[in-house]
């Protein structure tokens, strides 16, 4: 579970506080690029203003990216143009702190449910929009998170990709990844369930549970 509580990602907007169960996904808005500077913030990639961060028992707020148990697809994927896919999805793993044999095996059930694997070999350059996003969520799952942040730039229409991909990366037996889709375009998140906007500070922030 994701849990944010009271949280201000950037100064002028107002606190957020929302629990993203496992399996769950939410999406929030925010105005111009607070969208991105909250994947950002819940990521360990840069501080709160206020407010925590919760992933299950633990409180994440001062820990370091890597401590996180938490995936991120930054916007526009942001792959390794020299790697090939195989190897961007394998970066991913590497920079874990712990890569054992359950993850490999789920890696390549990542890669097979992805439909990835003819791509394997070729670099970004040469894929569709619609695989470097599937791509980059590989990456970012291979590493069984207990969360997924996804940052959608404006005019993205990846959320149709969403809805149809991530079903797919929950492991057998378990829930999944708590999802979060962070963006500053509400028009690419209406196909998601649960919406949250986060609002300027001359308006009430916007509690989601």
């Amino acid at each position: 579970m994701l849990q944010l509580c009271e949280l201000v990602a950037v100064p002028d907007t107002g606190p957020l506080s929302l629990d993203v169960a496992a399996g769950e996904i939410a999406a929030v808005t925010a105005p111009g690029w607070a969208g991105t500077a909250l994947a950002r913030v819940v990521t360990g990639l840069a501080a709160p203003c206020a407010g925590r961060i919760r992933v299950g028992d633990r409180d994440v707020t001062d820990l370091p990216p890597a401590r996180r148990q938490i995936g991120y697809v930054p916007a526009g994927g942001a792959l390794l143009p020299q790697l090939t896919v195989r190897r961007n999805i394998e970066y991913g793993q590497r920079r874990r702190e712990r890569v054992h044999a359950v993850a490999d095996d789920w890696v390549r059930t990542v890669v097979e449910r992805l439909e990835l694997s003819p791509t394997l070999d070729l670099r970004p350059h040469l894929l569709s929009d619609a695989q470097r996003f599937r791509v980059a969520l590989a990456r970012a799952a291979a590493c069984l998170p207990e969360v997924l942040v996804i940052d959608l730039p404006t005019g993205d229409d990846g959320i149709g990709r969403l809805t149809d991909v991530l079903p797919r990366l929950a492991p057998p037996g378990a829930a999944g990844s708590a999802v979060l889709v962070c963006s500053g375009d509400p028009s690419v998140l209406a196909g998601i369930g649960r919406l949250v906007s986060v609002g300027p500070v001359d308006r009430p922030g916007v509690t989601g549970r």
